[in-house]
């Protein structure tokens, strides 16, 4: 699966209330996963996983 395939699906659980999906995405973007890192959609999905209860994501937010 590529990259984008994989983001894409990932998205599409977070969206249907993955938290893990989410964190995921939200990991993915901090450390460029995904192609070129992005801090602000590292950020924004990172602050959803974080309101949610990911303690990983509410990490990565003291990061970004």
């Amino acid at each position: 699966m590529d990259k984008k395939q994989k983001l894409l699906d990932l998205i599409d659980k977070a969206g249907k209330g993955s938290i893990e999906a989410a964190e995921e995405i939200a990991v993915g973007y901090f450390k460029g996963d995904f192609g070129e890192k992005n801090p602000a959609k590292a950020k924004k999905w990172a602050s959803y996983a974080a309101k949610h209860g990911s303690e990983v994501a509410a990490e990565l937010m003291t990061r970004i």
